[in-house]
C-alpha cells in the first residue's frame, strides 16, 4: 500500500517536488540525478494540472530518448520513457526498449541493476549511477528481483512492456531461476497467460513474454 496523505498535504508534497525538479534542472550536470528522480516521482501527481506540467517537462527532455544503447543519460531516458508511458504515451518506451536497451549488453545489465536497486534485491544504497554499469550482475539476489518483477507485472501502470523485457532478460542472464522460483512459478505462469490473452503488446513484448511463459511452463 502507498502512503495516504490528506489532500492538502499531497498538494504541498507535489508542489515541493515540482520546485525541486525545476531547481535541479538549473544545476546542470550536478543536478542530473536529483532532477531525474524528482521528475519521475512528480509524474505520479494526479492533480488537475499535473499531467500537463509533467508531460511538458518530460517532453523538454525527449532529446535523451534519441540516444542508442548505453550512454551517461541512459537512466534519464529510461525514467522519461516510463513516466510518459504512465501518462498514456507508450511509444517512447517502446522505442527506448528497441533502441537503447535490447541487444546492448551494458544497457541490459544497467536495466537489471536498476530494477535490483528499486525492488530491494540490491540492499546497499548507491550514491550515483556507477553501479548500473556492472555487467557481472553481482551484489544482488536474482530470486528477489524475480519476485519483485512478478509482483509488479500485473500492476504495471502502462509499462508492462518494460516488465516483459526485464523478465525475459533476467531469465536469459540466470537460466537456473525457473528452477529456483518455487511458489512464484505457478502465479507467474498464470499471469503471463492472462496478459498474452488480454493485452495489446508490441511484437517484441509478446515474443519475450511468451518465452517467459514457456520457461515456467516447462520448469516443473
Amino acid at each position: 500500500m502507498a502512503p495516504q496523505l490528506a489532500t492538502t498535504d499531497r498538494s504541498v508534497f507535489f508542489d515541493h517536488l515540482r520546485g525541486t525538479t525545476e531547481a535541479a534542472a538549473r544545476e546542470g550536470e550536478s543536478g542530473v540525478l536529483l532532477h531525474r528522480q524528482a521528475l519521475y516521482l512528480a509524474s505520479y501527481d494526479q492533480g488537475p494540472d499535473a499531467a500537463a506540467w509533467t508531460a511538458h517537462t518530460l517532453h523538454r527532455r525527449r532529446d535523451v530518448l534519441a540516444r542508442r544503447g548505453w550512454s551517461p543519460h541512459w537512466a534519464e531516458a529510461r525514467s522519461t520513457a516510463t513516466a510518459l508511458a504512465r501518462l498514456g504515451d507508450p511509444q517512447p518506451l517502446l522505442d527506448f526498449i528497441d533502441r537503447a536497451l535490447a541487444d546492448d549488453d551494458t544497457a541490459e545489465a544497467a536495466n537489471l541493476n536498476y530494477w535490483a536497486l528499486w525492488l530491494g534485491a540490491l540492499p546497499v544504497p548507491q550514491p550515483d549511477d556507477a553501479f548500473m554499469r556492472d555487467r557481472d550482475l553481482s551484489g544482488w539476489d536474482p530470486v528477489t528481483l524475480l519476485r519483485g518483477l512478478a509482483r509488479g507485472l500485473h500492476l504495471a501502470p502502462g509499462y508492462v512492456d518494460l516488465y516483459a523485457h526485464s523478465l525475459w532478460a533476467l531469465l536469459t542472464a540466470f537460466p537456473w531461476l525457473s528452477q529456483a522460483a518455487g511458489p512464484l512459478a505457478g502465479p507467474l505462469r498464470e499471469q503471463t497467460v492472462l496478459l498474452l490473452d488480454g493485452v495489446a503488446f508490441s511484437a517484441r513484448s509478446r515474443r519475450e513474454l511468451a518465452h517467459v511463459h514457456y520457461v515456467f511452463d516447462h520448469s516443473h
